[in-house]
């Protein structure tokens, strides 16, 4: 597996082991942080392929020398966790990451208290999207001005500089953010009881509120229960749209009770008997998982033989499957599409006339980091993930440290959210109206 999913982040299936919780308020002294920091750095330099990929080694030398001269006081964990998270905004490294340790995150389900908010950043502004606070002055699209004395701005850029990203990319962190910021917000400031909220309504009238912090089942992010679906466009017959949200195979299993393969091909099977000629796939919210699933699900998508990565075992030839589709292709595509779902993508706009329509993808489309090796720091219990391997995309041009940027980009901001419909299906019926068959001579 290439990662593991930020869905399970919050609260993960690590749980399932259920260690002693552990006190959030416990500090650890001076010494065993400086030794837990030292272990990181040599783990990092040992096993990271890509270390200075972004950063060179002499601006992070300075940088973790900078990280390690101003740890002179005891710490939480938490607040331990926040000093190396800095990490992120040089190693730019999505499948690099450290979280609490599996004792915290069980105390947090347990004990946790959280922001009693689900938070949408928008263009360095922060949205209320839901309200589990029972204070019922608080609505869906208020802008939230401050959170405990401390500004909108300044808590997202906080937040911003300890999230994990693929090279220069801002809409994996943002895309983060939007399903987990109250975690993310006390991974990094920490959990008081209460939060003092200042508000700006949709009138322009700001008032204050203190909120009483809640537990991780209140805000925990909530996931479609359909897995993968094929559904049709009422008023486009020969159109349909092909929603995958994961690659990751046990995932789909053990929550959709779906089997990868078994599932593409009834779907494609129905695509053929139904006539389809307007394909829409939906790997928005993909963070990827498995290679396999995503080579399958390209059997039926390509035309010609392609190459899956270009590097190592994990070189392929993917060849078309009897059956594959053969009309035309349109791929939605957000910050959430990243890990293998950004290779899916990525192979897909180099090798047929894909239409990308979306925002920029999370993962990077020319080289990436992965295959991370697991452990936790000795005295702090931190979970750390280092990639250990290297896999090239696309060997052909440089490396921008950008995703996919669509051919129509489509950003999604705070008005759409409080809309009923997903505003990309509006988008999509003049999409799959438009003539664009002048994409025809690529593929």
């Amino acid at each position: 597996m290439l990662t593991r999913t930020c869905l399970l982040l919050f609260f993960p299936l690590y749980l399932l082991a259920r260690p002693v919780p552990q006190d959030a308020d416990t500090l650890y002294a001076t010494a065993s942080l400086k030794a837990d920091f030292h272990f990181l750095k040599q783990r990092l330099k040992k096993l990271h392929p890509a270390l200075y990929r972004y950063t060179s080694k002499k601006e992070m030398k300075v940088f973790l020398d900078s990280l390690e001269k101003v740890i002179t006081h005891p710490m939480t964990q938490q607040a331990f966790l926040s000093h190396i998270s800095l990490l992120n905004e040089k190693i730019r490294d999505g499948h690099t990451m450290f979280l609490p340790g599996k004792a915290a995150i069980n105390f947090n389900r347990i004990q946790g208290k959280f922001l009693p908010l689900q938070v949408f950043p928008d263009s360095g502004q922060l949205y209320i999207l839901a309200n589990y606070s029972g204070n019922d002055s608080l609505h869906a699209g208020d802008e939230i001005l401050a959170i405990n004395h401390q500004s909108a701005r300044e808590v997202l850029t906080q937040l911003i500089r300890r999230m994990v990203r693929d090279g220069s990319n801002q809409t994996y962190p943002i895309w983060i953010l939007r399903h987990y910021f109250s975690a993310y917000y006390s991974f990094t400031f920490g959990q008081p009881t209460e939060f003092l909220l200042t508000v700006r309504d949709t009138s322009g009238v700001i008032s204050t509120h203190t909120v009483a912090a809640v537990s991780s089942e209140k805000i925990r992010a909530s996931h479609s229960s359909a897995g993968i679906t094929l559904a049709a466009f009422p008023s486009k017959p020969t159109a349909a749209m092909l929603t995958v949200p994961t690659f990751d195979s046990s995932l789909l299993a053990a929550r959709y009770h779906q089997d990868f393969n078994t599932t593409i091909d009834s779907f494609f099977h129905l695509i053929q008997q139904r006539g389809i000629k307007d394909l829409v796939l939906d790997l928005r919210n993909n963070q990827g998982g498995d290679f396999a699933p995503g080579r399958y699900l390209l059997g039926y998508l390509l035309k010609q033989p392609s190459v899956w990565l270009y590097n190592g075992k994990k070189k392929e030839m993917i060849t078309p499957v009897s059956g594959h589709f053969t009309g035309r292709l349109f791929v939605l595509v957000n910050g959430g599409t990243f890990s293998s779902a950004a290779i899916v993508s990525a192979c897909l706009e180099k090798n047929t006339a894909a239409i990308f329509a979306g925002e920029e993808t999370g993962g990077n489309t020319y080289i990436i980091s992965g295959n991370p090796f697991e452990f936790t720091l000795p005295n702090t219990g931190i979970q750390c993930f280092i990639s250990t391997t290297n896999y090239i995309i696309n060997p052909y041009g440089s490396n921008s440290g950008h995703g996919l940027i669509p051919e129509f980009v489509v950003p999604v901001h705070m008005q759409y959210m409080l809309m009923t419909n997903d505003p990309m299906l509006r988008f999509l019926e003049w999409l799959l109206d438009a003539d664009l068959d002048y994409r025809k001579h690529y593929s």
